[in-house]
């Protein structure tokens, strides 16, 4: 019985020696996993080694936009960290922002085969609320840096921008070095991958395609086209100059001329020299008409100015008719001469005036610069030729 129970508490104590020294490995293994450099190392090898669902499990996505697996799987296929062959870690500092939560900063370097630095980015581990054990910290990598950074869209002024039907914060506008007359959404944080862009204007036709948030900022001013009822708009206002100038013209006033106030002197300056074609002297005015209107619109042109003018060029071609008497002198030279007075030479000469209707007609082409500014159409400047008269 003695020896049954001395053989019973050698092996009791055999046990607990194994027992001890498992959990003496588990301890320390769980120990290791406490530091966040060592979910920085598991995490970044994982990302070498395209092991996207294990580094998955990795993440914390407490903050910020939540990422579906297969969102993170596209992040990591544009990252294309999985082509480096390895990587230097360097933990920056930990801290403890006001709530409480601590963190931890690394700056990692990504190198090739030759130890070239091919990537460097910076990572955020953060401690989790709940410990291993009780007593060891546990931490995991914020999905931050996979997401699409300061991302730019660039738009006309007033347009409205939509992300997979979402309307873009209008607090993401950035004006440094940017024109009064675009916008520059400022994406600060973006889920990677091809999202649905949409882009509304007043003025121009809109634009519906797919941004792919891997290939960078875009600009799309350059590929905004005038609406049609805007190019309506352009013409109507087009016409109505032309008009309003002739009208102006056959007066010799230049009172009327109230679609010129950004221009008014070329405005003025065409009135005089048109005008002295219509009232030359022996000639009088009777009419003229403007017909057959053909536009061209130049592409949109994005000034500086601090009022956010859009210009467009309008050309505008048209045909003239101009009706106008013309009177001219006819001389008669009569002479009376008899036998008798051979010698005499009388000459009795009259001054008459004949008056005939002529018209002149051709095609002329004008060209203005339509400014758009707060949702309406102006003329920023004016090019008309002068109708010459019939001599």
């Amino acid at each position: 019985m003695k020896a049954f129970l001395r053989i019973m508490l050698k092996v009791f104590l055999l046990l607990l020696i194994i027992a001890a020294a498992a959990g003496g490995a588990v301890g320390w293994r769980t120990y290791q996993r406490s530091e966040p450099g060592y979910i920085m190392g598991q995490y970044l090898t994982l990302l070498l080694d395209n092991e996207t669902e294990k580094a998955y499990e990795l993440l914390d996505q407490s903050e910020g936009t939540v990422m579906s697996a297969a969102e993170y799987a596209e992040a990591l296929s544009g990252k294309q960290y999985s082509l480096n062959a390895s990587y230097t870690s360097d933990e920056l500092e930990k801290r403890v922002d006001n709530d409480g939560n601590a963190y931890a900063d690394f700056h990692v370097e990504f190198k090739d085969a030759e130890g070239n630095v091919q990537l460097t980015e910076e990572f955020t581990t953060k401690k989790q609320p709940k410990a291993a054990f009780g007593i060891f910290d546990q931490w995991k990598v914020l999905s931050e840096h996979c997401m699409v950074k300061n991302l730019e869209i660039t738009v006309p002024t007033g347009a409205q921008v939509y992300l997979d039907s979402q309307p873009a914060d209008t607090a993401w506008i950035a004006r440094d070095g940017i024109p009064y007359s675009l916008d520059c959404y400022r994406i600060p944080s973006l889920l990677p991958g091809k999202k649905n862009l949409v882009i509304r204007h007043p003025a121009f036709e809109s634009i519906n395609t797919t941004l792919d948030t891997n290939a960078g900022s875009q600009d799309y001013s350059s590929q905004m086209v005038l609406k049609k009822s805007a190019q309506s708009e352009c013409m109507e206002l087009g016409i109505s100059a032309i008009k309003q100038l002739y009208a102006a013209a056959v007066k010799e006033k230049t009172k009327d001329l109230d679609l010129f106030a950004a221009c008014q002197e070329q405005a003025e300056q065409f009135v005089k020299d048109q005008g002295s074609e219509f009232h030359k002297e022996n000639h009088t005015f009777q009419s003229t008409a403007v017909s057959k209107f053909v536009t061209t619109y130049g592409a949109p042109v994005f000034t500086e100015g601090e009022d956010g003018t859009i210009t467009v060029q309008l050309t505008l071609g048209y045909h003239y008719l101009v009706s106008e008497d013309v009177t001219t002198a006819v001389n008669d030279a009569q002479e009376d001469s008899t036998a008798e007075e051979a010698d005499e030479t009388q000459e009795d000469s009259t001054v008459e005036q004949e008056t005939e209707r002529t018209q002149s007609s051709g095609d002329n082409t004008a060209t203005f610069v339509m400014a758009y500014r707060q949702g309406a159409w102006s003329i920023a400047s004016a090019d008309v030729p002068v109708i010459k008269g019939n001599e």
